[in-house]
């Protein structure tokens, strides 16, 4: 009997406030999504048209910026803005800073922020010329950093704080993996060795910052393909269609066993890898994405005093 079969499977308070709280930001993260495509849906016809073309139709009352429709969608993108800057605010606001963890508050912030952007290209009718159209792009490159950021944090382990600590703590969850997976007798190692392949340590100082986000990305979209090619590589024809050519989990309870372990460690692998550069990428990210942050913050509320000094609101 593989090792992996004396493993318990069991959730731990920790594991269920996880899903709790990654079950709350699906729906959140589903009720925007439903949010932009009723919009999308309802001024698809209105948005298609040229500028010149937009005066005739009966939906431009509701759906310009001035809008019944329109400005109700910049207040709330208002909203949204405010409450996308909680997440720095908690930093220095004690009562905030108690209300669940720095991790927690960044996946809300990552979605409000990515929902942002839209729901102000609604608002301004997909024109973006001025400060309204500075602040759009702005809060677009913001939107697409804190998505990258969001990334390189969940790189690095929060459970310690030093550098090194991280490091072995890694390196001693990886080398727990490799016994189990070297007490296996499903997946043999040239099977595992195309997954479990990382760039040595050295081409990893060479690369640049963007080099260094693509290059992991990369490896994370890869590896769903290199999970189902170990799958395929031991199961059957029938076997094989039932799981969709290995992409789905498939009913035979060792291999899957073994399949987790070979994922898990691939992970940390890339992890322990990239564990230096990824914290240089992330500091550097900071002083990149902060002040666009700020000068979003500026140009939206000039945006906002000369929309209501012209009577627009």
């Amino acid at each position: 009997m593989s090792v992996l079969t004396n493993v318990p499977n069991l959730i731990s308070p920790a594991e269920e406030s996880e899903r709790r709280h990654w079950l709350q930001v699906w729906l959140v993260a589903i009720a925007c999504t439903v949010l932009l495509i009723a919009v999308a849906a309802y001024g698809f016809d209105y948005y298609w048209l040229d500028a010149a073309d937009r005066a005739y139709s009966p939906k431009h009352p509701i759906l310009r910026p001035s809008g019944t429709l329109g400005v109700k969608l910049g207040i709330l993108g208002v909203v949204l803005f405010l409450l996308i800057f909680l997440y720095p605010l908690r930093k220095k606001i004690q009562w905030l800073a108690r209300k669940g963890t720095a991790k927690h508050w960044l996946d809300f912030h990552v979605v409000l922020g990515m929902t942002a952007p839209v729901l102000i290209a609604f608002h301004a009718s997909f024109k973006f010329h001025g400060i309204a159209g500075m602040a759009f792009w702005i809060m677009f490159l913001v939107a697409l950093s804190g998505f990258v950021g969001r990334y390189l944090y969940a790189q690095i382990p929060r459970s310690i704080n030093t550098a090194e600590l991280s490091l072995r703590e890694l390196a001693a969850q990886e080398d727990e993996l490799t016994r189990m997976l070297a007490g296996q007798n499903i997946l043999s190692e040239s099977m595992l060795q195309p997954l479990l392949r990382v760039p040595s340590p050295d081409e990893v100082k060479k690369m640049t910052a963007l080099q260094t986000i693509f290059r992991m990305m990369k490896i994370d979209l890869a590896l769903p393909f290199r999970i189902a090619r170990l799958r395929r590589s031991v199961l059957g024809p029938l076997g094989k269609i039932a799981s969709f050519g290995g992409l789905l989990a498939t009913k035979n309870a060792r291999l899957e066993e073994v399949v987790r372990a070979a994922r898990q460690k691939a992970s940390l692998s890339k992890r322990i890898t990239f564990l230096a550069r990824t914290q240089d990428v992330l500091h550097l990210w900071h002083v990149v994405h902060r002040p666009f942050s700020y000068s979003f913050a500026v140009l939206a509320i000039v945006h906002i005093v000369v929309a209501m000094g012209l009577g627009f609101m």
